[in-house]
């Protein structure tokens, strides 16, 4: 790739997120985007909570798969949600991030395409309560965590530091920092050296 489309491809990365900020503003609490992230796909969002976005975030991946626009959705829902994501992040394509408590990602991490990361059931369980918002519990993502193709990650997890969760993996509980998790729903696999 020559050095003209390097520089039209990324102003019109930059061009992205100027038009998610100046699109999506009105309808935040908050919204917050820190200096040199870049959009290789849309961003999406539509909430109505605060969303701080930290610096030098690259959001989609061009050779990553792709359905449609590959867009990315980060949504913090309510107008008391919070969405916060750290610094260095890298996200591939068809991403979901919806908060209708709490969800904060930290440093240096790669996320895959097609994760969902939610923090909440979003309805209720018992048939005369589905109509309802449902049960929310905060999500935490720790620094340099990377989280692999197709992976879903629910309600009041955490993971820590420097882990890995394989791809294709459904995250129902804790992972510890340093360590590597797969399957459905996912288990230690080993750890990591720290």
């Amino acid at each position: 790739m020559n050095t003209v489309t390097k520089s039209i491809r990324r102003s019109l990365a930059r061009f992205r997120i100027l038009r998610f900020r100046i699109f999506e503003t009105s309808f935040h609490r908050s919204l917050k985007l820190g200096l040199g992230n870049c959009a290789w796909v849309p961003l999406r969002s539509s909430g109505k909570g605060q969303l701080l976005i930290g610096n030098q975030n690259n959001f989609g991946f061009k050779q990553a798969p792709r359905l449609g626009s590959g867009e990315i959705l980060l949504q913090p829902r309510y107008s008391n949600s919070v969405l916060s994501i750290g610094n260095n992040n890298y996200f591939s394509n068809n991403i979901s991030i919806v908060a209708v408590g709490s969800i904060s990602i930290g440093c240096d991490c790669l996320i895959g395409n097609n994760a969902l990361i939610v923090d909440s059931d979003f309805h209720g369980l018992a048939a005369t309560q589905r109509r309802t918002k449902g049960e929310s519990k905060p999500v935490s993502i720790g620094n340099n965590v990377w989280i692999g193709a197709n992976v879903t990650i629910l309600k009041g997890v955490s993971i820590g530091e420097n882990s890995v969760i394989g791809a294709m993996s459904l995250v129902t509980g804790d992972v510890p920092p340093n360590s590597i998790f797969a399957g459905n729903p996912a288990k230690k696999i080993r750890d990591l050296p720290s």
